[in-house]
């Protein structure tokens, strides 16, 4: 169900007694600079309260809520009370996080956030290091970057993260306490350019990246969500194979 036809899910859950939903409706940061912030927020509570009111009308049900790694900038406030300046400040983080809290209040919730996204589906090529290397390389073109901060990331296969969700949804498991981090790989953005350049066979990467500087991290640890895989058997996509999957998805 997309966005604009959302409003359809509470009369489905009246009469359906089952109901198996991966959640990932949801109005990312990009979208700010679209509409003022107020609406922005606005629209983000309503999807978050119809599908709170769905499921609260479900006899049965079962949730995969997709949400991010920002949402843990919040993690440590869920009990207090949060003012506005701070909402503001970053409101795609602190809705998510509320969002969380939410739908698992009502469900049976796996909460999987996602850091870096590889393979297919990955939107807004320019903005995020691994579909701007990989568009650039696709054409034949070098790269540079424009920063001198270390910048580290933590990627998840999309593949992955798809398989583990609905892996989940069909078993009788129970969702864990705590939010799954979907990242299997972390690597600082000067290597990923190396790996592409290697693939690629493009010139050496230009960069003025003085690794004393303060990093700029966006990472979490891999381990929980490799095991989640194994126990799956769910075979985990090494970091080349996420690179050839996005840029094959970028080429299509």
């Amino acid at each position: 169900i997309q966005v604009k036809d959302l409003k359809i899910f509470p009369e489905l859950c009246k009469t359906t007694d089952n109901i198996l939903l991966i959640h990932t409706a949801f109005l990312t940061r990009n979208y700010i600079t679209r509409t003022n912030i107020y609406n922005y927020i606005e629209t983000n509570k309503m999807i978050t309260s119809i599908i709170c009111e769905g499921l609260s009308l479900c006899k049965n049900c079962k949730v995969v809520e997709v949400s991010s790694g920002a949402a843990s900038a919040f993690d440590k406030n869920q009990n207090e009370s949060i003012d506005e300046e701070q909402i503001l400040k970053d409101p795609y983080a602190y809705l998510k996080k509320n969002e969380e809290v939410q739908i698992s209040k009502i469900a049976n919730t796996l909460i999987i956030r996602v850091y870096a996204l590889s393979g297919k589906y990955v939107r807004n090529r320019s903005i995020y290091a691994l579909t701007n290397f990989l568009s650039k390389a696709i054409k034949g073109q070098s790269f540079e970057f424009n920063t001198n901060r270390p910048i580290y990331r933590s990627y998840g296969h999309a593949n992955n993260i798809a398989e583990f969700a609905c892996s989940w949804l069909l078993s009788n498991d129970n969702a864990l306490d705590d939010p799954i981090n979907a990242v299997s790989h972390t690597i600082n953005l000067v290597s990923l350019a190396k790996i592409i350049e290697e693939e690629f066979n493009l010139p050496g990467v230009i960069h003025k990246i003085d690794f004393t500087k303060k990093s700029d991290i966006y990472t979490s640890s891999e381990e929980q969500f490799l095991n989640l895989l194994k126990i799956y058997n769910i075979k985990v996509k090494s970091l080349k194979e996420q690179i050839i999957d996005t840029a094959n998805y970028l080429k299509t």
